[in-house]
């Protein structure tokens, strides 16, 4: 068991992000819309063009963390891509001294940029659990400490966004983005001195650093071929990710929607709260009756709210089934998570794979990023539908993801247990590979 310092060490890393992560879920795309007048059609296609950064960017990223990771510890890549991802947050809500007709193309090469500095810092920050400790139990609990330093990270942010004065070019975006870029800096640090990491990687394979780019993409679609339990994590991220982004992206807009525009920024503050408050709650959830099993019942709580959201219609009605949903997508979070060591587990059962932790973190970042990237073409579709739509893409949202989850759900691992020693074979399956739970098909 590892200790609470060391928990808290690891999660101030995701404070520190999560002030990028916030500002991107829940402002960035009302910035683009509301403040720099961008349609909702030109904002949506920024978001889809950051993800595609994500595609090119993230694997790469993964494959020289695990390639560099005997000579170059994980954290290493904190202390750089972190500090780069508040750089590049601050310049994405800089007005623009452009052109009305440029402002567009400013506003995406700053997205570009602030996609491609968050995954260079956070895709190995993300493999850092599966290299701190090999005990399920231990991932879980990392997890936890994880999304907690997230939800005081959102919690600091929507506080900032929310208490600064606005204006009509955005001063509270401009301010708050500058602000929380100087409160990241120390958490980064914390995180590159107070983890270790005991986990040592499989050897590579002896070509490993004359793989080529369409050899690592070879890597990557083989990983998904051969892992059951990757294909299963990754459907279930992109279906709860998308649900969980819908609702927060939608926020602002639903309270703009209802004549309550003010009270949608403290509404917002509930994401990081929620996760704060709860995530001892829906670890010990996790626990008791497995992560998978959690996730799909979180899952049903959040289309429960958003369903009970739509038929009830009153404002009160709609606040207090909002943040249920909001709640239920922080159990989501914690649990799919809290599953990723698994997938990994399963990759590197085979020696023939050697170290493939950063490069399992770079597709579930990818796609938890994919996720967020469709959420703003499904809020973008809300906003030029009839009055009420807001709520109904929420709805049809966490509905497409209970239906993903009740038929594809991921598997859970053997909780408390390490995974078994891993011994060298060209491409053949070891003995204690053969009794890992899991299919590898």
């Amino acid at each position: 068991m590892i200790s609470r310092r060391e928990r808290w060490s690891y999660a101030a890393g995701d404070l520190g992000f999560n002030f990028v992560w916030q500002s991107i879920e829940l402002y960035l795309l009302f910035y683009y819309i509301r403040v720099l007048g961008l349609t909702p059609a030109i904002a949506a296609g920024i978001f889809l063009a950051g993800a595609a950064v994500d595609w090119m960017i993230d694997p790469v990223v993964g494959a020289w963390a695990d390639r560099a990771a005997p000579r170059r510890p994980l954290r290493h890549w904190v202390l750089v891509g972190g500090p780069l991802s508040v750089l590049m947050l601050s310049l994405a809500f800089e007005p623009l001294p452009l052109a009305p007709a440029w402002v567009p193309v400013g506003a995406l090469i700053t997205y570009l940029g602030l996609r491609a500095a968050y995954g260079l810092g956070n895709i190995p920050y993300g493999a850092l659990t599966a290299r701190i400790s090999a005990l399920p139990s231990d991932h879980l609990a990392l997890t936890s400490a994880r999304m907690q330093g997230a939800a005081i990270g959102g919690l600091i942010a929507a506080l900032v966004y929310a208490m600064l004065p606005a204006d009509a070019v955005g001063a509270e975006f401009r301010h708050g983005a500058q602000l929380l870029a100087i409160f990241a800096l120390p958490a980064f640090l914390v995180t590159f001195v107070g983890v270790r990491e005991r986990v040592q990687p499989p050897a590579p394979p002896a070509d490993a650093h004359d793989r080529g780019i369409w050899r690592a993409a070879l890597f990557y679609a083989g990983l998904l071929r051969q892992s059951a339990s990757l294909r299963r994590l990754i459907a279930a991220i992109i279906a709860s990710g998308l649900s969980i982004t819908v609702v927060n992206k939608s926020l602002l807009f639903l309270f703009e929607e209802i004549g309550a525009p003010r009270l949608g920024f403290y509404v917002a503050l509930v994401p990081a709260a929620a996760l704060l408050l709860t995530t001892p709650l829906w670890a010990m959830l996790g626990a008791r009756l497995g992560q998978s099993q959690t996730l799909l019942l979180a899952a049903l709580a959040q289309a429960a709210a958003t369903v009970l959201a739509v038929i009830a219609g009153e404002v009160a009605a709609v606040v207090v089934l909002t943040c249920v949903a909001i709640v239920a997508g922080c159990g989501m979070s914690v649990m799919f998570w809290s599953l990723v060591p698994v997938a990994v587990a399963d990759c590197e059962r085979y020696a023939a794979n050697g170290g493939c932790v950063g490069r399992v973190y770079a597709l579930s970042n990818i796609a938890r990023k994919l996720a967020q990237a469709f959420a703003p073409t499904v809020v973008a579709l809300t906003l030029v539908g009839a009055a009420g739509s807001t709520l109904a893409g929420m709805c049809a949202s966490a509905l497409a993801a209970v239906a993903i989850l009740v038929v594809y759900r991921p598997h859970d691992g053997d909780q408390g247990q390490a995974p078994p020693t891993r011994t060298l074979y060209s491409g053949q399956p070891t003995k204690a590979a053969l009794d890992v739970k899991g299919d590898w098909r």
